[in-house]
């Protein structure tokens, strides 16, 4: 698999002292005030505040909102990987690992609920040429690869038992949190919130009656597969 990318910060971590730390403190900031305010509520002031930083320093690592919130989601990714990752090598494997993977993965994204918004403009925006999109179509590729890595660590003991392979699988839970986020910036009240927390607890059942079958599923032929009218 490959090597994760390099930080997110504008300049090499190390071309100021302390600089690595800096860019973690506003990456954790920048969640917890995505989290509060919304993504149109936050501002770059309001995240230099929170992590105890000046502005002149954020806008040295982060040129723009936009930017510090895609890396914001780049971090979490990061730091669960690593969270779980030092759980396998410690022996912490199997389904129950695998489910509080998951979990966290869904708390990261129900933090940032007031950023859903922008993120689904961002994700639709990826096709196109620009270096913001870039960012998020490397987002796509990282978060994707991190997750692949974590499902092997996870399940090293029973791979032979995925119900899909472990790239099939990563890039399934991606799209599923990327479906939910969308579902999250159309909530407006509590109970819309409630309806998409409910749609990530019946994937949870799903996955955890599933994702071990004793035998791989195979790939569908897409040419096989007929058009099927959607509601919308």
């Amino acid at each position: 698999m490959p090597s994760p990318r390099p930080a997110p910060s504008r300049r090499a971590a190390g071309a100021l002292p302390g600089a690595a730390a800096s860019v973690q403190r506003i990456l954790r900031a920048a969640s917890r005030v995505f989290g509060r305010q919304g993504y149109d509520g936050a501002s770059m002031g309001e995240v230099a505040r929170e992590a105890g930083v000046s502005k002149g320093l954020l806008h040295y690592h982060f040129a723009s909102k936009e930017e510090l919130l895609i890396e914001a989601q780049r971090a979490t990714f990061r730091e669960l990987h690593r969270r779980f990752a030092e759980r396998a090598l410690k022996g912490d494997k199997g389904l129950a690992a695998a489910l509080d993977a998951l979990d966290a993965m869904w708390r990261s994204v129900r933090e940032l609920r007031g950023g859903a918004p922008f993120i689904v403009e961002t994700l639709a925006m990826a096709s196109h040429d620009g270096p913001l999109n870039q960012r998020v179509a490397r987002l796509y590729v990282e978060s994707t690869q991190l997750l692949e890595d974590a499902i092997r660590l996870v399940f090293a003991d029973e791979l032979d038992r995925l119900a899909v392979t472990p790239d099939r699988m990563a890039v399934l839970i991606r799209v599923l949190l990327e479906g939910l986020t969308v579902e999250l910036a159309q909530a407006r009240t509590d109970e819309d919130a409630a309806r998409v927390d409910q749609a990530y607890l019946d994937f949870r059942e799903l996955f955890e009656r599933f994702v071990l079958t004793g035998g791989t599923l195979p790939a569908p032929d897409p040419d096989e597969l007929g058009p099927m009218p959607l509601p919308w």
